[in-house]
């Protein structure tokens, strides 16, 4: 029985836990989702689908929800959701639940997987060594995590792991006053491709890594420098930051942004080189 994983990752992580999946099923299949966004239809042709992502501002990444719009399910009989996130709560599983009743589907399994944190906005004090170090002992929970949630797929049966490792929970205030599964994706979209403005500092040396990893394609280098198109939008997935060998990408504070990115370090799972990301192109 074949086996379609589709999945997004700006930083690696969700990558890295695909594998991880992919490697522990047999005749399974990775799918990036920004590859498959290029196609004139999406129809997926395996019983069992799974996607693996990261858990943005609490909900589904822009090409995500962009897929799920598009995609044909009607060929699963089971669906699988892997969301990592840098340790806080999420809504994605919810939302994915909404999208999927149009098509009279819902997830089957679901787990969150937490990794380490990769925001460069709002965290100061992060660094990549910070991370790499606190990497050996999730992955560690991860692996046993997985473990138990393959052989719920392998057997087709319903499981959804409780989630008691949550770093931070969502208070329920905010719940009520931020997460509406449709304001919240809506708002996350409409403040990372209208609000967040990038730049290069003086480090830049013109490599062109960022715009080899820019998974919406809107970085273009003219004159060794980078430069952001409008169009298409920003995926807000921070990866061109991220994987910055100088770290001379930075967000610009302007209201209601307020960015640290010349102070905050950088983090990409370490296993998961430039080539990877851009491989899902």
């Amino acid at each position: 029985m074949s086996i379609e994983i589709y999945y997004f990752s700006g930083t690696g992580n969700s990558l890295f836990v695909a594998k991880e999946i992919s490697s522990r099923l047999e005749d399974s299949k990775l799918i990036p989702i920004v590859q498959s966004l290029k196609k004139s239809q999406i129809k997926t042709s395996s019983d069992i689908v799974g996607f693996i992502f990261p858990n943005f501002c609490l909900t589904l990444p822009i090409p995500m929800r962009m897929f799920l719009d598009r995609a044909d399910l009607g060929s699963s009989k089971y669906l699988f959701a892997v969301c990592t996130r840098g340790g806080t709560e999420s809504e994605a599983f919810e939302y994915i639940d909404k999208l999927l009743k149009k098509q009279n589907k819902k997830l089957n399994a679901k787990i969150n997987v937490t990794m380490p944190w990769n925001h460069p906005l709002g965290k100061e004090n992060l660094t990549s060594e910070s991370n790499i170090k606190r990497l050996d002992d999730l992955v560690s929970a991860m692996y046993k995590k997985l473990d138990i949630f393959v052989n719920y797929i392998k057997g087709g049966e319903d499981y959804s792991m409780p989630d008691t490792d949550a770093d931070y929970k969502i208070p329920d205030w905010a719940k009520l006053f931020l997460i509406s599964k449709t304001f919240n994706y809506e708002s996350h979209r409409f403040m990372y491709q209208n609000f967040i403005k990038y730049y290069s500092d003086s480090k830049c040396k013109g490599c062109g890594i960022c715009e080899k990893v820019c998974l919406s394609g809107r970085i273009h280098i003219i004159d060794g420098k980078p430069h952001w198109s409008k169009n298409p939008g920003c995926f807000g997935c921070f990866t061109c930051i991220n994987y910055c060998p100088q770290k001379a990408i930075q967000i610009k504070s302007k209201f209601p942004v307020i960015s640290s990115t010349y102070k905050t370090g950088r983090y990409h799972h370490p296993d998961i080189g430039a080539a990877d990301i851009a491989a899902q192109k």
